[in-house]
C-alpha cells in the first residue's frame, strides 16, 4: 500500500472514534449575488435570504461571504492560510467532440484554440478533450507537474491542433448508441469534477457542446423534464454536489435550438452553474472566475424525511431590491447513512493531498521549535464554523490533523485529535478577535521539512489547510 493510501486509510480509522455527532444531513448552496449592473453585491447577511425546499420554508444554519481577506501582519514565527484577498478557484475547460456535429466542432475548435492562448495566465486552468471514443484526452491535465505552469495557454493552439487532428475520425460504430454516449459524457464530468476535489475553493466544468445527452427510463411513468425522468442523472448530481463542483455549459452557436439551450440551461441550475452562448472563451473564464470570488456559502439543515431519495426544488430569493441571485435550483435528496467518519474522511483526504493550502477555515498557527518538539499555537477564526447558540454557549467541534512532510512526501502516519468547542458570550466575541486558541506540541526531528496543519468543522464538513516550514520556524 502506497503512503497516501496508508494516511488516507488511518484518517478513517481515527476519525470514527475522535468524531463528535454531526448534523444529519446539511444542503449546501453557493450563491453568487448581482445587482441590476451585473456587478457583485458582497454585504448581504443571512437574513437577506429566503430559502426554501419542496415548498417549505427552510432555516438557513450558517451563512458566509466566501471572499478570504489577507490575514493581519504576522508576528515572528506566525504562519496564516489567509495570505490572498483572493479566494482560490480552479478551472476545467471540457472540449466535448462526443456531443457536437462536425461543422460545430470544426467551428468551436478554431475559436477555441486562439481564444485560449491570448490568455494571460493558464494558473488554476485545466484543459480536456472528450473524445469520440467517450475517454478524456488531456491537453493540460490535472495533477500533473505541468499544473504548476501559468504560461502552459501561450502554445496551447499547436498542442491543441495537434490533439484534435489526432481524434478527427469517424465516430466508432458502438458510440452511435444514445446511452452509451449518455454514460460516457456522464462518467467524463463525475471523473473531472472528482479530481477537482482536492483543490480549495469553488470548482467549475466548462463544458464545451450543444447537446445535453440524456436516456429516459421507460420502466417508470414521470411528466417532468429530463432531470426528473433520465436515467444516470441521480448520479451525477450527487457526485457533483459532493465534489462543489458547478458545470457551466458553453456553445459557441449563438443561436442554438430552443430545446438544446432549456436543457442546457438546466444543467447549470442542476449543479450551481451559469449557461453561456455565443461568448467567447476568455469572456467565459472572467465571469466564471469572478462568480466565485464574490460568492455566498449557504447551508441549511432540513428534517431527516427530507433524504426521500428524490429530486428537490430548490428556491432562493432576496427580498433587497434589485438583487439576481445565481444559485442551483435542484438537488437529489440522497440518504447518506454512512457514519460521520466516513461521510470527513475524504474531506480530509483531500486537504491533505492538496498542492496549496485551503482558506476555507481561516488558521493561523505559531509554530516554535524546541529540541525535537515543535510548540504550535492554532488560531482558528469562529467565523467559519458552524457554532450553535444555547443557553448564552456557542458550541461545536472540530478535527485537526498534523501531518509531517520531507521533500519526498508524507512521513509515517498523521497525528488526528479532536477538540470540543464551548464558548460563552465574552469568549466568543474575544475569539471573533483572536481567533479559538489550540495549543499542540508535535514531536519532530531532521527528515521533517513541513508540517501541514488541517482543521475540519464536525459541524459543516469542511476543512482548511496550512503548511508550516520547520527551517523558517527555527528548526
Amino acid at each position: 500500500m502506497a503512503i497516501t493510501e496508508k494516511l488516507i486509510c488511518s484518517l478513517a480509522l481515527g476519525a470514527s472514534v475522535l468524531l463528535a455527532q454531526a448534523p444529519s444531513g446539511l444542503v449546501r448552496l453557493n450563491v453568487t449575488a448581482l445587482d441590476s449592473s451585473s456587478e457583485p453585491i458582497e454585504d448581504l447577511k443571512a437574513s437577506d435570504f429566503q430559502i426554501s425546499d419542496q415548498g417549505k420554508s427552510q432555516k438557513i444554519v450558517f451563512s458566509r461571504h466566501n471572499p478570504t481577506a489577507p490575514a493581519a501582519p504576522l508576528a515572528p514565527h506566525e504562519y496564516s492560510n489567509r495570505t490572498s484577498a483572493e479566494a482560490p478557484h480552479s478551472t476545467v475547460i471540457l472540449f466535448d467532440l462526443l456531443n457536437q456535429n462536425t461543422a460545430d466542432r470544426l467551428d468551436a475548435w478554431h475559436k477555441l484554440g486562439k481564444s485560449l492562448q491570448q490568455l494571460e495566465s493558464g494558473e488554476s486552468i485545466y484543459f480536456y478533450l472528450l473524445a469520440l471514443e467517450g475517454n478524456l484526452i488531456p491537453i493540460h491535465e490535472i495533477g500533473s507537474k505541468a499544473g504548476d505552469d501559468k504560461t502552459w495557454t501561450q502554445q496551447v493552439e499547436k498542442t491543441f491542433d495537434k490533439a484534435m487532428k489526432a481524434a478527427s475520425h469517424a465516430r466508432p460504430a458502438q458510440m452511435n448508441d444514445e446511452e452509451m454516449i449518455t454514460k460516457k459524457t456522464y462518467v467524463a464530468l463525475e471523473t473531472l469534477a472528482t479530481q477537482l476535489a482536492v483543490f480549495p475553493g469553488r470548482r467549475d466544468i466548462i463544458w464545451i457542446t450543444n447537446t445535453m445527452p440524456n436516456v429516459w427510463n421507460v420502466k417508470t411513468p414521470c411528466n417532468g423534464d429530463w432531470v426528473d425522468c433520465a436515467l444516470y442523472v441521480p448520479h451525477l448530481g450527487v457526485t457533483l454536489a459532493a465534489a462543489n463542483v458547478a458545470v457551466d455549459p458553453f456553445s459557441y452557436t449563438s443561436s442554438p435550438n430552443p430545446n438544446i439551450t432549456r436543457d442546457l440551461e438546466q444543467m447549470a441550475l442542476l449543479t450551481g452553474g451559469w449557461p453561456y452562448f455565443g461568448d467567447d472563451v476568455r469572456s467565459v473564464l472572467k465571469q466564471v472566475a469572478r462568480d466565485a470570488a464574490h460568492n455566498y456559502s449557504i447551508f441549511y439543515d432540513p428534517s431527516a424525511e427530507n433524504w426521500d431519495s428524490k429530486w428537490h426544488k430548490v428556491r432562493v430569493t432576496s427580498e433587497r431590491k434589485g438583487v439576481k441571485l445565481r444559485v442551483k435550483q435542484r438537488y437529489y435528496a440522497f440518504p447518506d447513512k454512512r457514519p460521520d467518519a466516513a461521510k470527513q474522511q475524504p474531506v480530509l483526504a483531500a486537504a491533505f493531498q492538496s498542492p496549496t493550502d485551503d482558506p476555507g477555515i481561516g488558521l493561523r498557527v505559531t509554530a516554535v521549535a524546541d529540541g525535537k518538539n515543535m510548540h504550535l499555537q492554532i488560531r482558528i477564526d469562529p467565523a467559519d464554523l458552524l457554532l450553535r447558540e444555547e443557553g448564552g454557549t456557542s458550541s461545536g467541534g472540530v478535527t485537526f490533523l498534523i501531518a509531517d512532510m520531507s521533500a519526498a512526501g508524507p512521513i509515517g502516519d498523521p497525528m488526528l485529535s479532536s477538540f470540543a468547542v464551548h464558548l460563552s458570550s465574552e469568549q466568543y466575541t474575544t475569539a471573533m478577535k483572536e481567533g479559538i486558541p489550540i495549543a499542540q506540541d508535535h514531536a519532530i526531528n531532521d527528515s521533517i521539512q513541513k508540517l501541514r496543519v488541517i482543521v475540519l468543522d464536525q459541524g459543516l464538513n469542511i476543512a482548511g489547510s496550512l503548511t508550516i516550514p520547520l527551517a523558517a520556524a527555527g528548526h
